[in-house]
């Protein structure tokens, strides 16, 4: 198989698996993707056979940048993920992988994030979860929410601009790490297929202040989707989700995927309706060096010293030998010989540097192997990496 960046000569046959995998060709996304997207503002690749030059698999790379750990960090977005279904079976994946994480490598990226439509195809790959959401399914009669005490109205609006939301979203950069950063451009992405989805928005004010805002649908299945809800204040939050269960008449049933750290079920009275956490993007690091070499110290961890043995199956170059020492604040890598005091398969390594999960949390769940069992080197790391609380709310 062939690996190759997808020009516009091949992008015919790039259509057709899509069509067949995903989206039809007939279907507004698909159309606004390859006729305004595609190619023009990512990067494809595929793999093509070496016997009749079909296009055997592909996938493609959209360009996102988050706030990981306070840096910004651009972090490819792999979607479109697809196999003919005539060469299923073969692993062709792992060669295609292999490949973008080769070119991502040679442009100074270190990780990619990718959205599972089934986990176990990408965790052999060591693709981890980093992020998660608390999910809420209730008959929309049960959305049962306190009057909120502030004077605030809603405005809703069926076409809009993203001068609304900008400012609201970026708050969140306060309190969540792994927060994409929405530029002009990625908010005008997102904007044109809501309005192809017939995504609407409920903005709640204070004043003439906006408090928060609420992306939702209301499906042919009648269910009311909430699909983003960013609210600066708890009263703002109410109201937004009273306004979404005055829509009984149209709407059976709510649907939110809201942060992994949202409290609203602490005011329903149905404890059967607090929802649920669930695994949300998987990311990879497929240059732990070069991670490491800009990571910033966080502040209060006490300086100390570990060498980690950071491996990778799949990528040969990513395996490393590192001692790690922290000298007031500061970072130093070097790389070294001899034992390890730790074994970081590279999907526990992501969650790690993402803080999803902490040090001692890895090795308690079996994803971490310990070596040495050296005083403090576990509460040392804990602090060295210490837990975040992730969000991201990009599906495309």
């Amino acid at each position: 198989m062939n690996c190759i960046i997808v020009t516009t000569n091949e992008l015919p046959q790039v259509m057709a698996l899509w069509d067949y995998c995903f989206e039809k060709k007939d279907d507004p996304f698909f159309q606004w993707y390859f006729q305004e997207y595609c190619l023009q503002h990512n990067l494809v690749l595929g793999g093509f056979s070496e016997e009749d030059g079909h296009l055997q698999n592909m996938l493609h790379l959209n360009p996102y940048s988050i706030l990981l750990r306070g840096q910004e960090e651009r972090v490819p977005y792999i979607v479109g993920v697809a196999t003919d279904p005539a060469d299923r079976g073969q692993n062709l994946t792992k060669e295609l992988l292999q490949s973008a994480f080769r070119l991502l490598r040679r442009k100074d990226c270190a990780f990619a994030l990718l959205m599972p439509a089934y986990a176990g195809i990408y965790q052999k790959y060591d693709f981890a979860f980093c992020y998660r959401k608390h999910v809420y399914e209730m008959p929309l009669e049960k959305l049962v929410m306190p009057v909120p005490s502030g004077k605030l109205r809603i405005r809703h609006f069926s076409s809009y601009g993203s001068k609304l939301f900008e400012d609201l979203y970026l708050a969140l950069a306060e309190g969540y790490n792994g927060l994409p950063i929405r530029t002009d451009f990625q908010w005008r992405k997102l904007l044109t297929v809501h309005q192809l989805e017939k995504v609407q928005a409920a903005v709640v004010y204070h004043g003439s202040e906006p408090r928060g805002y609420m992306f939702y649908q209301i499906t042919d299945d009648k269910t009311f989707l909430i699909q983003e809800l960013v609210a600066l204040t708890p009263d703002a939050k109410c109201a937004l989700l009273r306004y979404a269960g005055e829509h009984c008449s149209v709407a059976d049933k709510l649907y939110w995927e809201a942060m992994e750290d949202d409290l609203t079920w602490l005011d329903f009275p149905d404890a059967d309706r607090a929802g649920r956490v669930k695994p949300f993007m998987m990311a990879r690091c497929f240059d732990a060096v070069q991670a490491l070499q800009r990571y910033e110290v966080p502040e209060n961890c006490p300086d100390g010293q570990v060498t980690l043995l950071l491996q990778d199956k799949l990528l040969e170059e990513n395996n490393s030998l590192l001692t790690l020492a922290v000298d007031t604040g500061s970072l130093y890598l070097e790389k070294t010989t001899g034992d390890a005091d730790a074994v970081i398969p590279m999907g526990a390594f992501t969650q790690l540097y993402f803080g999803a999960l902490t040090f001692s949390q890895l090795v308690e769940a079996g994803k971490i192997r310990m070596r040495s069992y050296t005083p403090g080197l576990l509460s040392f790391l804990d602090a060295l990496f210490p837990k975040c609380v992730n969000f991201i709310n990009e599906y495309y």
